[in-house]
Formats: structure tokens, sequence, C-alpha cells
């Protein structure tokens, strides 16, 4: 993942507003923020720059003795744990649509099983209708080949009406593949649903998974 400046600005506008916060808290306790240059000399402040965040560092007290320690920024890490604050919004998100329509893994298995039911309703409706025309047509196919044996020319209305016939054959049974196809993606699409659902009411408690907690955390030990 490329992380650009404009994304490594916010990070850092960030954490520096939360160290802000928290060195205003912490003025009655004059704490003081060191951090190490390249020659390892110290720099003290009484404020957190983007050079602490970048080197990480040290609070520490008017008597130099340390307080609490922040390692330097590690842009892996934060990528690392955006994804997963990413990943659990993104989670959070489909739950509330799930539970949105569904208020169970029941309630998600008979809505599911309506959908089916309908559409093998629909299929079985549509498969007798092409049981009947099969044997429209079967029946002018017969009518035609008598009088060919009988060396007539079939009338053109014969031969218009088995080409209706036989587009409406076509026709019906691409409609009966599709339905049973919509079966298929209907049995699919929910059983991850269901699995969802029945995972949400396994948990402690039902709600949705919460956003990790972020690496940084300058709050007060």
């Amino acid at each position: 993942m490329i992380f650009t400046q404009r994304a490594l600005n916010t990070a850092f506008s960030f954490i520096l507003l939360a160290a802000s916060t928290c060195a205003f808290s912490d003025a009655n306790s004059k704490r003081l923020y060191r951090y190490y240059n390249d020659k390892g000399i110290p720099t003290m402040s009484d404020q957190v720059s983007e050079e602490h965040i970048r080197r990480g560092y040290d609070i520490v007290d008017r008597n130099m003795q340390l307080i609490r320690h922040f390692p330097a920024f590690d842009e892996t890490v934060y990528n690392k744990d955006k994804a997963k604050r990413d990943a659990a919004f993104k989670q959070q998100q489909e739950d509330a649509r799930i539970l949105r329509l569904y208020s169970s893994a029941h309630d998600a298995e008979l809505a599911r099983n309506r959908l089916f039911d309908t559409l093998e309703t629909s299929i079985g409706y549509n498969s007798l209708q092409l049981q009947r025309i099969k044997r429209l047509r079967a029946n002018f196919v017969g009518d035609a080949a008598l009088a060919e044996r009988k060396s007539q020319t079939p009338t053109a209305k014969l031969k218009d009406q088995i080409a209706a016939y036989d587009k409406q054959i076509n026709d019906l049974q691409a409609l009966i593949d599709y339905q049973r196809t919509e079966q298929t993606k209907v049995k699919n699409d929910f059983i991850p649903i269901i699995k969802r659902l029945t995972e949400l009411e396994k948990a402690p408690t039902a709600t949705a998974t919460a956003a990790p907690k972020s690496m940084f955390d300058v709050s007060p030990p």
C-alpha cells in the first residue's frame, strides 16, 4: 500500500492533536517531551512536534525521570492497523444492512425459502406450459408430415404456427433455465448472511464488530 504524503500528514495531525491534548492536561505536572537526533543528542520540548513522532520520544518530568516512551512512527504498522480499522468499519456497515433486513438467522432462512419456493412454483407452471406447447407443436408437425405424404405442400399458415411454437419453446426453456440459476444464486447469496447472523447471535453482545484501537494511544499511563 502506498502511503501518500497527504495520508501521512493526516496521521500526524491526528497524533499531534491527541498529544497536544495530553500535554495540556499534564501542564500542572510539568512534563517534557524528549527525542534524540541522528547524533544521539536529546532535544527537549514542552510540546510534541512531527519530529517527535517520526523519531519516537519520551515523556519525562522536570527531573528527567522517564514517565513513558513512545516508539518512532512506523508506517507499516500504521498501514496494517488502518487496514484492520477499514475492514472492521466495512463489517459494521454490512452487519447493519443485514440486521435491517432480517431480525435473526431463522428469519433469513424463512426469507430464503420463500424466494426459493416462489421460483420453484413459477418453474413448475412454466414447465407445464412448455410440455403443452410441445404437444401442440407435435400435432402441427404431424399435420405437415401428413400433407407431404399426400404430396401436398404444407400451408404457409401451418409453417408459421410451427415456427411460433418453436420460439415459445425456446423462450420458455430459457426462462426456466434462468429461474434455476436464480434458485442457485438465492441459496448462495443467503449462505454468508445466515452465517453472519448466527455469529452475531452467538456473540456476547448482539452488536457489530468494533473497530480495533488505534496504535497511537497517547493517553497518560
